[in-house]
């Protein structure tokens, strides 16, 4: 039975198919590393009550928040 049409046809789909390339979207955004901050704990409930609200990954919640302050131009070099 392990050699049937369907797991034929499936491996052969498989070869063909790049691993890297075989489980992700073209429409994905690109994944980009991330390092692990330090929040205080009444940020952190607050963050997360956000990201649930807007259905929105933390993560994804934090880098908003982190560019609209950056380009605010309170924290530039200039000073």
């Amino acid at each position: 039975m392990s050699n049937d049409f369907l797991n034929n046809l499936a491996n052969q789909a498989n070869s063909q198919l790049d691993a890297n390339e075989q489980h992700t979207s073209p429409f994905a955004r690109q994944k980009q590393a991330s390092k692990p901050i330090q929040v205080r704990e009444s940020y952190y409930r607050e963050i997360k009550k956000i990201a649930f609200l807007n259905d929105q990954k933390m993560v994804d919640v934090i880098d908003e928040m982190l560019k609209y302050a950056i380009e605010s131009g309170n924290f530039t070099d200039d000073e």
